[in-house]
């Protein structure tokens, strides 16, 4: 199970990296941040965004394993606005739903062969902030955080290319340094605390850029590098959504779901 809470965290967080839409700021931002957004495309289109449908996979590597084999799961991810967020990941035995409803989240954990396996844990203050960061980021990206502030921190060199340096801050915990082309507006790599963010090849939706692939890697408490991969097959925009996708579960009678130990390591 913890396993499979570190998966759709890093989802969450992969994702925030997601080349997604807005308006701009009304504040001062930094000049790179509307280049920025020029190269996601026409602005027209990413203000009419209203809600994106995202299927794919997650794999990732722990480098503590022995078999050095990625654990596979599904991912299947819808964020809407204003801050509302259903994520899906599914791996062989236990599936967990993770959902944000403004103020509200929650988990759903079931074990796929049985769901009346099920256990349901809402979200403390803590993990609702770094849930709404993230949703926001996606759904309001290169945007002054609400209650937050966007910084420009200077040129700075990634990959070899010169890059300006923009923090995003929503809060103490939650800040996302973004390292962008200094000619075109290409988002080059992303730092949130001890995680990098790297995108690679593209899918165009209506006109609008998004990644392919995320690629995130941080240290693990032995020193090595843990690395996951978002792969995405596929990406709907504004789609009519169900008005239970977020809605609150009902209570569950608790019941057993299988161990942490017992998802096959792949």
């Amino acid at each position: 199970m913890a396993d499979y809470k570190r998966m759709s965290k890093a989802a969450s967080g992969l994702l925030a990296c997601l080349m997604a839409l807005l308006a701009p700021a009304a504040r001062a931002e930094p000049a790179v941040v509307g280049l920025a957004r020029a190269y996601l495309g026409p602005q027209s289109t990413l203000d009419a965004i209203q809600s994106i449908h995202y299927v794919g996979s997650i794999d990732r590597l722990d480098p503590d394993r022995a078999d050095k084999v990625p654990e596979h799961v599904s991912l299947d991810l819808t964020l809407a606005k204003p801050l509302r967020q259903h994520q899906v990941v599914r791996g062989t035995k236990v599936s967990r739903t993770t959902v944000l409803d403004g103020y509200d989240a929650w988990d759903l954990l079931k074990d796929n062969a049985d769901p009346r396996k099920a256990r349901l844990t809402w979200l403390q203050p803590a993990e609702i902030k770094s849930l709404r960061a993230d949703t926001w980021e996606n759904l309001y990206y290169y945007r002054v955080p609400a209650g937050g502030a966007v910084e420009d921190k200077g040129p700075a060199t990634v990959d070899g290319v010169d890059c300006e340096r923009v923090a995003f801050t929503h809060g103490a915990n939650a800040v996302y340094e973004r390292y962008f082309d200094r000619d075109t507006g290409r988002l080059v790599m992303t730092v949130r605390g001890t995680e990098t963010f790297r995108e690679s090849g593209e899918i165009r939706v209506d006109g609008v850029r998004f990644p392919k692939r995320i690629v995130s890697s941080h240290k693990t408490p032995s020193g090595k590098d843990e690395v996951t991969t978002v792969t995405f097959d596929s990406i709907v925009l504004n789609e009519p959504l169900n008005p239970d996708l977020f809605a609150a579960p009902s209570p569950l009678a608790p019941k057993a779901v299988p161990a942490a130990g017992a998802v096959p390591k792949k």
